[in-house]
C-alpha cells in the first residue's frame, strides 16, 4: 500500500495500491492533522505541479557526478533566477544522452524537508504532482486541465510539463509531429487540438488532481523523486548508515576468517612437515638400502604395495619383511611392533583370537625362503598377540 499527501494545502490524501486501486482518500487542514494507516509499504509526498520544472539538458560529461555538477552552468542562461537559489536533481542520466533534470527554488524545498522532518512517520519521496497523471495505454502523452489557467501534460515516467493555457499552442506547434496520440481530460482541450490539426486526439475523464488520477494507473511507478543530495530523507541516511556499519561488520568477519584460517593453514603445514620428517625418518630405519629419498610418503607406499604382493627386493630386512606381508592379510591380523636386528626381524603380530594366530603360525610354516620362531604368545583385551623371531632359512 502507497500514503500519497500533498505537501502544500489543501493537503489531499491517497491510500491505494500499486495497481491503482483506492483504500481511502480525504482532505486535511494541516500535515500535523495526517495519520499514517497501516500496512504501508511506502509514503510519497507530492509537490505543487508549478513548483517543480523538468528539463532536458545536453551536457558532455562521462560520469553521473561531473553530469550533475555542470548542470547549473548548463541551465543558467535559460533560467529567470540565480542558480545558486535553485535546487537541481539528476532524474534520469545515461552518458552520451540528454540528462533530465528536475529544477526548483532552495527555499521552497527547505520548507517542505523541514515540515516532512517533523511529520511522526517517515516520507520516502516526494513528487511533483504532474509526474501521478496516467498515461493511456494506446497514447504518448496525457493533457489535464488543473485549474482554468493551468495545464499539466505528462509525456513519460520523468517528463512533464505545466503550462498556463495560452502557452499550450506554442507546445502544440513545437511538436515534430502532429500524428501523436494524445489523451486529454479536458473536451475543450481536445476539440481545439483536433482544431489545429491533430488527427490522434481522444478524451479521458481522470479528473483534475491526483487524489483522481491515480486510480486510473495500472501500475504506479514512483518518478521524479526530488529528495536527493542533501535532501535525502532521513531515515534513509540512517539505512546507509547502518549498511555501511553492516558492511564493516561483514568486512571485520572476513578478516577474522582470513586470519582464523591463515593460522589454521600454518598450523596444518606445520603439522605436514612433522609428519614427513617422521616418515622419512621410518622410512630410512625401515629400508637402510634406499640411496635416495624425493618422497618418502610414496616410497614408502610404493614398497609396502611391492612387499605385499609377493615382490622380493635386494637385501636380508626385505625378504623377511616380504614373509610378513604375504602371512598377515590371510590371518587377518595387524602388526604391532617391529625391530630389525642382527638379520633377524623380531615382529608382534595382534590378531583376533588364537585360531588366527595358528594360521599365522601356518603361514609363516609354508613360507620356504624364512625360519620362523614364535618366542611368546598371550591374551589381552579381547585380543590375541604372538610374538615371532624371524630369520633366513638355512640351505
Amino acid at each position: 500500500m502507497i500514503f500519497f499527501f500533498a505537501i502544500e494545502q489543501p493537503h489531499r490524501w491517497v491510500v491505494c495500491e500499486d495497481n491503482g486501486t483506492l483504500d481511502g482518500r480525504g482532505t486535511v487542514d494541516s500535515l500535523d492533522a495526517l495519520e499514517l494507516p497501516k500496512n504501508i509499504d511506502k509514503v510519497v509526498a507530492v509537490a505543487p505541479a508549478n513548483d517543480v520544472t523538468i528539463r532536458k539538458v545536453e551536457v558532455p560529461a562521462r560520469s553521473r557526478s561531473k553530469t550533475l555538477a555542470a548542470i547549473p552552468y548548463a541551465l543558467e542562461e535559460t533560467l529567470a533566477s540565480d542558480v545558486e537559489q535553485l535546487h537541481f536533481v539528476m532524474l534520469d542520466w545515461k552518458p552520451g544522452a540528454n540528462a533530465t533534470v528536475a529544477i526548483l527554488d532552495k527555499a521552497k524545498i527547505n520548507n517542505w524537508y523541514q515540515a516532512i522532518g517533523q511529520l511522526p512517520f517517515p516520507v520516502d519521496a516526494l513528487v511533483p504532482e504532474y509526474l501521478l497523471i496516467p498515461i493511456h495505454p494506446q497514447t504518448d502523452a496525457t493533457i489535464v486541465r488543473a485549474d482554468s489557467d493551468m495545464v499539466c501534460i505528462r509525456t513519460g515516467p520523468n517528463e512533464g510539463i505545466v503550462l498556463d493555457t495560452y502557452s499550450l499552442d506554442m507546445w502544440w506547434h513545437d511538436l515534430a509531429r502532429k500524428d501523436v496520440a494524445i489523451a486529454c481530460q479536458d473536451p475543450e482541450i481536445a476539440r481545439h487540438l483536433v482544431g489545429m490539426g491533430g488527427t490522434m486526439i481522444r478524451e479521458w475523464d481522470i479528473g483534475t488532481d491526483f487524489s483522481e488520477w491515480l486510480r486510473h494507473h495500472t501500475h504506479i511507478d514512483i518518478t521524479g523523486n526530488v529528495l536527493q543530495g542533501a535532501y535525502t530523507p532521513h531515515h534513509q541516511g540512517q539505512e546507509v548508515s547502518r549498511y555501511k556499519s553492516a558492511g564493516a561488520v561483514l568486512i571485520a568477519a572476513f578478516v577474522v576468517y582470513f586470519v582464523a584460517s591463515g593460522y589454521e593453514y600454518f598450523q596444518l603445514a606445520s603439522q605436514e612437515k612433522r609428519l614427513n620428517e617422521q616418515i622419512e625418518t621410518v622410512f630410512r630405519e625401515t629400508f637402510p638400502d634406499a640411496s635416495r629419498i624425493v618422497n618418502p610418503r610414496l616410497q614408502m607406499e610404493q614398497r609396502l604395495k611391492q612387499l605385499r604382493s609377493g615382490y622380493v627386493g635386494e637385501g636380508e630386512f626385505q625378504v623377511l619383511l616380504s614373509a610378513v606381508a604375504r602371512a598377515i592379510p590371510v590371518a587377518q591380523g595387524k602388526i604391532e611392533e617391529i625391530s630389525f636386528r642382527d638379520n633377524e626381524l623380531t615382529v608382534t603380530c595382534i590378531t583376533r583370537d588364537f585360531a588366527g594366530l595358528d594360521t599365522l603360525k601356518k603361514k609363516f610354516a609354508e613360507d620356504p625362503l624364512v625360519a620362523v620362531e614364535l618366542l611368546s604368545s598371550g591374551s589381552r583385551d579381547n585380543r590375541v598377540s604372538g610374538r615371532f623371531k624371524i630369520a633366513r632359512a638355512q640351505g
